[in-house]
């Protein structure tokens, strides 16, 4: 295990060594209690250096991140979405340790669900999905068009 420490920049009062928040009317400040009123924090962590990943025991299945849904081995019945056999989706343990990554369950998810980021970078991508949501979607699972997202995953493989 080794340790760090450093004096940094205190980030309750920003190293102005004054506080003023909620409890403080206008033009008010305190000392801060962290630093108390120096500015500067001492910095200490302890941690693991990295040498190799570990193996976790016990995993059999590895999937993205981010479905919403409870993962689970097997056949699973998904509210809203059906049955998904998840032995066939993802990757084996094993796979994954080789270097092979798991692809998105394409039934649990849009594509907007799944890595907004890619689809904003996709032009006229999300303007469609607030096109085909009948206006601005505030709530990207309330979608209207959520039967439909394997048309949705279509667009978004072909770039469109």
């Amino acid at each position: 295990m080794k340790k760090i420490e450093m004096i940094i920049e205190c980030p309750h009062c920003e190293g102005t060594g004054i506080y003023s928040g909620i409890g403080e009317s206008k033009n008010i400040g305190v000392i801060c209690h962290r630093c108390n009123g120096t500015g500067a924090f001492n910095y200490s962590r302890s941690y693991n250096e990295f040498t190799k990943r570990k193996i976790k025991d016990g995993i059999e299945r590895v999937y993205l991140k981010g479905t919403q849904y409870k993962l689970a081995l097997g056949k699973v019945d998904f509210q809203g979405v059906g049955e998904i056999d998840m032995d066939k989706e993802g990757v084996s343990y094993q796979e994954f340790l080789d270097g092979k990554q798991p692809a998105h369950i394409k039934k649990l998810e849009c594509p907007l669900l799944a890595d907004q980021s890619a689809c904003h970078e996709i032009k006229g991508f999300t303007t469609e999905c607030n096109s085909l949501n009948g206006g601005w979607i505030d709530l990207i699972t309330k979608c209207k068009n959520q039967p439909n997202k394997s048309e949705c995953w279509k667009r978004f493989e072909d770039q469109i």
